[in-house]
């Protein structure tokens, strides 16, 4: 047997059933293996593929269906760098799967190249990877059970693999290499987790909480929270999800406590402000979660993090008050076995009401934001897109940006919807090709799309792979002649000395209509609600690619938002994420930061 096809059909015995790729000649065999075995999808660009891939996983996350990405030596790599450091910092699933020259070409480390493509693939996206080999002869099943299996166990993560080409090429004897001892040098570190005592010091903590507040992350396995959902929704403590878990739990739940972060809904961060117990599962606390004035994250209360990472906890930023070092999804069962065994029942009605009481006071759409009465306002618009969608929809914000911001904050998710982002690189140009996964992974659903017209130029070329394929999308781009964070930045800090910012200065922007039309893409202009344009809604319920440009003021202000000050000796000063521009009336804040020192509420 030919080795591309003996590694082909390891991955297929291993669940992969899609690959995403961009053909070349270092990888011609295993493509050509790919073909008839797997589902296999063309993009334009490479990052579009690894993109694609993750996206593709996450959509099935339930069950278990896996795609790859499939790229040639050299700028195949270099090219996909971006994706794998995007799924590095999300802790996300992915096999990249990269072609490398012939063995006998790379083994002069000391000259730059000598092979067509050559580059140490491995090397470059090692710092950004649970695992990166360079394959020189050929793996056994067992091996690549083993290497693959990597990405999915512990916290998550991208695993690469580069394959010379003269090894994709070679005859193998099956019964000889599948009986050669394994020689992978690096496997899956054994957790040393906390014991069992740790989760009854958080129950006994839990006894004497009156606004205790769980925070789930996407570290805890989506899966393990849907199985246990029942049994936690008896303990009657609200839910906040970061935003990797934005899905887990419908809006409209009487227990869901809102997404809180640096750029997240008001009411949800003057909540997790003011809780007394905050247990995190699963939930990396980095600067984007706690605000970049970390010191006074949950400055009154006590926080409990469960985490994988030992990395994180010995950070020890934020303050905790309790680290547990642990799967969220093995603690989450421990804790609810061990309230189960004391009887614990905590009265939490007067936060509930409390909660419900923020809420109601503080609208998602502020009045701060309409600006522009000639112009969309982009948090409104979301906010009926929202009450538009149903159930089986599947979303994908973009991953940077005034778009993202808005759709983060003004989404009202529904019980069953898939919404999938990925905030950590804040990469622009990620939203098309990861709604292009999304949609290939679940074809008969609809999958909508939110992205700036600044990020989305980044990575238009997909447009091709989404008539090829005649997928179910629905692109709303955010019209704005440019980056509108950028802008708002340069506005906000440099008095509006403006620069690489929008098309009159210097970004170069194509019209839009006739971007679409060249792919035969139907599109339309949207500058007022989406309910009362009979077209726009007949474009949004008709199977098939459609875009709705939506005309955002280029001066559109995204709030409410943390802001910062600038010192004299160049130092930054952030607010705590519940101080959020604008301010608060003094009555409104006295009411809605009532368990909150005086002197923390201004």
């Amino acid at each position: 047997m030919k080795y591309s096809d003996y590694f082909i059909d390891s991955l297929v015995e291993l669940g992969y059933t899609h690959c995403f790729f961009v053909g070349g000649g270092n990888v011609m065999h295993l493509l050509e293996s790919a073909r008839t075995r797997l589902e296999c999808i063309a993009v334009v660009h490479e990052v579009s593929a690894g993109i694609a891939a993750e996206y593709f996983n996450v959509a099935h996350r339930s069950d278990g269906k896996r795609a790859f990405a499939l790229v040639t030596a050299g700028p195949g790599i270099t090219n996909m760098a971006t994706a794998i450091g995007g799924a590095w910092l999300e802790s996300r699933e992915l096999l990249i799967v990269g072609g490398q020259a012939r063995t006998e070409f790379i083994s002069h480390p000391e000259v730059r190249q000598i092979g067509h493509q050559q580059i140490d693939g491995r090397s470059i996206v090692e710092p950004m990877s649970k695992l990166s080999i360079t394959i020189t002869e050929p793996f056994n099943r067992n091996e690549l059970k083993s290497v693959a299996d990597i990405s999915k166990t512990g916290r998550k993560g991208p695993v690469f693999l580069e394959i010379c080409l003269d090894v994709t090429a070679m005859e193998v004897d099956v019964e000889s290499l599948n009986k050669i001892p394994s020689r992978t040098t690096k496997v899956a570190k054994e957790l040393i987790e906390s014991d069992n005592q740790a989760i009854e010091e958080l129950v006994t903590l839990m006894k004497s909480s009156t606004r205790p507040l769980i925070l789930v992350g996407g570290g805890l396995d989506f899966s393990h929270f849907k199985k246990l959902w029942q049994e936690i929704e008896t303990l009657n403590i609200p839910v906040a999800t970061t935003w990797n878990a934005a899905d887990y739990l419908d809006s409209s739940h009487d227990l869901y406590a809102g997404r809180p972060n640096t750029y997240g809904m008001r009411w949800a961060n003057t909540i997790i402000q003011q809780s007394d117990l905050l247990i995190t599962f699963g939930a990396r606390l980095g600067l984007q979660q706690t605000g970049f004035a970390w010191q006074e994250f949950v400055p009154e209360g006590k926080i409990i993090r469960i985490e994988l990472d030992e990395k994180e906890i010995a950070l020890k930023q934020p303050q905790t008050y309790l680290d547990i070092h642990m799967d969220a999804g093995k603690a989450l069962s421990l804790m609810l076995a061990q309230i189960k065994k004391t009887n614990l029942k905590i009265d939490t009605s007067n936060w509930l009401s409390f909660i419900q009481e923020v809420r109601e006071s503080l609208p998602i759409v502020e009045d701060a934001t309409f600006q522009y009465p000639d112009h969309v306002n982009p948090f409104e618009l979301v906010s009926e897109l929202s009450t538009l969608l149903s159930a089986e929809d599947k979303v994908i914000p973009c991953s940077s940006g005034g778009a993202y911001t808005t759709i983060m904050q003004a989404f009202e998710q529904k019980n069953g919807q898939l919404l999938t982002n990925n905030k950590g690189l804040a990469s622009m140009g990620y939203g098309l090709a990861g709604a292009i996964g999304t949609s290939v992974a679940h074809p008969k659903s609809r999958t909508v799309l939110v992205e700036g017209d600044g990020g989305f130029a980044q990575n238009l070329s997909e447009l091709g792979t989404v008539q090829n394929r005649e997928l179910n999308l629905k692109i709303f781009i955010f019209s704005n002649m440019g980056y509108a964070s950028i802008r708002v930045s340069q506005k906000a800090y440099f008095a509006g000395a403006y620069i690489g910012c929008d098309t009159a200065t210097g970004v170069g922007l194509p019209n839009w209509e006739k971007i679409f039309g060249a792919f035969g893409i139907p599109s339309i202009d949207v500058t007022g609600p989406l309910k009362e344009n009979i077209q726009a809604l007949d474009l949004l319920n008709k199977k098939g690619p459609a875009a709705f440009i939506i005309k955002v003021h280029p001066d559109q202000s995204f709030l409410p938002k943390v802001t910062s000050k600038i010192f004299s000796d160049g130092k930054m000063k952030s607010n705590p994420i519940h101080l959020m521009q604008p301010e608060l009336p003094a009555e409104l804040a006295s009411q809605v930061f009532k368990y909150l020192p005086e002197e923390l509420r201004k």
